[in-house]
């Protein structure tokens, strides 16, 4: 089995490798241009520990055929089982031609089957409860994020290839280690609370109502696109990778709350009472101050519930499940504290 694997060297694709390693094969690793991307990708391999099994092949998203060798791709063509596309900096700035270039490149090599890794960012601003077999159902498209990942995957569907793809939410650290590389999500609000933890714990810190969101740690994603890229059938099947746990933006920063000795935030007004706030003279740079981009609080939550029946159904064998983030956020914090601070 062979593989070939883009943004490999990013957050989910250095948990993916080791998984993809303890299967037979060798893994090709998309490798950009440039001093920065070839140490980034020396350091990755050295952590895979991979050996030889893992291999750089130069190449770049924007350029067509992935800027891949054509004497490579004549080598490959027909031997590469599973293409991983998890790279997606390239489509934010150009509306899917990143995708493009690797659907092009599938096809030339004939692959086995396109894995590609989106986000439930595609449902936009859908309202109720949104299935993994729905796609295009009108919604508004609010954010560059949205726009984005749903052109993408819609590049992906409308290919002709073999594929699957992957609805990720917000992506957090590792659950037993708590090992991140970004700042996203919930840890916009960690200085905040660690602010916050020198008041009264009697005292509530007051936000505006920030709606429900969902969390998943990022091995939970490596293991089960690993073991759901490899089941047989489930050709042209998206998969949500969420929690099947409800839970509000604010019970989930109190989770972290209680690790900082803060207070617990309270939700006081809606989003349009904190933009009024905000029109005051000099307010517009309080929040930024503290850590939280105004961008993070105006798309912090999800419309709409996901419905995870195809990736519930398929994990049920195995013991690849979300943990509750009760059980791993004293795990993110004390990562974050020790490494980040």
């Amino acid at each position: 089995m062979a593989y070939l694997v883009t943004g490999a060297t990013g957050f989910i694709g250095r948990f993916l490798i080791p998984e993809l390693l303890q299967r037979a094969g060798d893994i090709h690793v998309l490798v950009r241009p440039g001093a920065d991307s070839a140490g980034r990708f020396a350091w990755c391999a050295r952590e895979w520990t991979g050996g030889d099994r893992v291999r750089g092949v130069p190449g770049d998203l924007g350029a067509d055929g992935l800027g891949i060798d054509p004497q490579w791709l004549d080598e490959h063509r027909g031997s590469i089982d599973h293409v991983f596309h998890l790279a997606s900096s390239y489509d934010m700035a150009e509306g899917g031609d990143g995708t493009r270039h690797v659907v092009d490149v599938a096809a030339n090599l004939k692959a086995g089957l396109l894995h590609h890794v989106s986000t439930v960012e595609v449902a936009g601003s859908f309202e109720g409860l949104f299935t993994e077999d729905m796609f295009d159902q009108g919604q508004a498209l609010t954010t560059p994020l949205q726009r984005a990942k749903f052109e993408a995957e819609r590049v992906v569907r409308e290919s002709g290839l073999s594929w699957r793809v992957y609805r990720t939410p917000i992506v957090v650290g590792h659950s037993r280690t708590g090992e991140f590389d970004r700042i996203d999500g919930p840890y916009y609000f960690f200085r905040l609370l660690r602010m916050a933890a020198q008041l009264p714990r009697i005292l509530p810190v007051l936000v505006p109502k920030l709606g429900e969101t969902n969390m998943v740690p990022v091995d939970f994603v490596t293991r089960a696109l690993d073991y759901l890229a490899h089941q047989p059938g489930s050709d042209k099947t998206t998969f949500h990778l969420v929690d099947p746990r409800q839970q509000t933006a604010v019970e989930a920063l109190n989770l972290f709350a209680d690790e900082a000795g803060a207070p617990h935030l309270v939700e006081v007004m809606p989003k349009r009472g904190l933009d009024m706030m905000l029109r005051v003279p000099g307010a517009h740079r309080l929040l930024p101050r503290v850590g939280v981009p105004l961008d993070v609080l105006e798309h912090s939550e999800f419309t709409c519930r996901f419905d995870a029946g195809h990736a519930t159904g398929a994990l049920a064998v195995t013991d690849i499940k979300v943990p509750p983030l009760a059980a791993y956020a004293p795990i993110i914090w004390k990562y974050w504290i020790e490494n980040w601070v």
